[in-house]
C-alpha cells in the first residue's frame, strides 16, 4: 500500500534526504511522551484497531442458551498533516544550498507530533484514548511552590506516593516547560538539578504545562503504531509541491498507579 506516493513526486534523492533529516529533528524534540511510553510497533497501515485483551459480555442475551461477547478493541486514529514546498529551493538542495527555506515542513511537522502528544497527556475521547491526566486524577502532589526547593519536594513525595503503591522504578521527571526552567537555573548553594537527580533516574521535557512522575519499569504506557510518523507526496501543482506527514496511532495507560501528577 504505497499511501506516501514518494516514487511519484519527482523530487531528487538529495531533497527527501534533506526534508527527512529535518523532520526527523523536529519530530524527536517535539515527541516527549515517547521516551517514557513503551512503544509498540509499527504495524503498518492495515493495522485499523488493537485488541485490549477483554471481552464485553451482552447482557441483554442473560439467560439464552447461546452466550456472547464482543471483543474490546482501541481503533486506531490516522492523523495527517499537509504544506507545501517550492519545487526551484528544493532543486536548491541538490546544487548544494546548505540552507534552504523548509519551514511550512517543520511547522507542520511540530503540528502533528504536538496532535500525538495531546492525544496522549490530555486524551482523545473521540478515538477512546485516555489520556494522562485523566489517569493521574487518583494520584496527584500538591507542590508547595514552583521554586526549586517546593518542586524538590514535591517530586519525593511523588516518589514515595509509587513506592507506596508498590511502583517499582527507575522513575522519570516529566516536567512542563516552567519546572524545567527552574530546575535547571542558576541557584546559589547546591545545584537544584542534583537534587532531582538523587530522586529520578531521568528528566524529560514536556511539551504540556502538566507535570508528572512516572515509573519507567515498562508495561504501564503503551503508544500502538500502525505507521510511524512518514513523510509522503500529495500532488505538483505549478512551481509548488504539496506533501504530508501522516500517522496511525492508538494510546492506553494499562496501570495508572505508574503516574503522579504534580499540581
Amino acid at each position: 500500500m504505497d499511501i506516501l506516493r514518494r516514487s511519484a513526486s519527482l523530487l531528487t534523492p538529495e531533497a527527501w534526504e534533506e526534508l527527512d533529516e529535518q523532520a526527523k529533528k523536529v519530530l524527536v524534540a517535539n515527541l516527549s511522551a515517547r521516551k517514557f511510553v513503551d512503544v509498540e510497533g509499527p504495524k503498518g497501515w492495515t493495522y485499523s484497531a488493537h485488541p485490549t485483551g477483554r471481552l464485553e459480555i451482552d447482557a441483554s442475551n442473560s439467560g439464552k442458551s447461546v452466550q456472547f461477547g464482543v471483543n474490546k478493541v482501541l481503533p486506531l486514529v490516522e492523523t495527517r498533516a499537509t504544506f507545501e514546498l517550492d519545487i526551484w529551493e528544493l532543486d536548491n538542495i541538490s546544487r548544494g544550498a546548505k540552507d534552504p527555506d523548509l519551514y511550512a515542513l517543520e511547522k507542520a511537522a511540530k503540528e502533528i507530533a504536538l496532535f500525538e502528544e495531546q492525544a496522549i497527556y490530555k486524551g482523545l475521547a473521540t478515538a477512546g484514548i485516555e489520556g494522562l491526566a485523566t489517569a493521574a486524577k487518583g494520584s496527584s502532589v500538591s507542590l508547595e511552590s514552583e521554586e526549586p526547593h517546593g518542586i524538590v519536594n514535591g517530586l519525593s513525595a511523588a516518589v514515595f506516593a509509587l513506592r507506596e503503591k508498590a511502583v517499582e522504578g527507575p522513575y522519570a521527571f516529566v516536567a512542563s516547560p516552567k519546572l524545567w526552567k527552574a530546575i535547571y537555573s542558576a541557584t546559589p548553594g547546591y545545584p537544584t538539578s542534583k537534587h532531582v537527580a538523587n530522586l529520578v533516574d531521568k528528566v524529560i521535557l514536556s511539551t504540556q504545562d502538566e507535570s508528572y512522575v512516572v515509573s519507567l519499569r515498562g508495561g504501564d504506557f503503551e503508544l500502538v503504531l500502525g505507521q510511524d510518523l512518514s513523510l509522503g507526496f500529495e500532488e505538483r501543482n505549478g512551481g509548488k509541491v504539496r506533501l504530508f506527514f501522516a500517522e496511525s496511532f492508538t494510546f492506553r495507560v494499562i496501570t495508572p498507579e505508574a503516574i503522579v501528577s504534580l499540581t
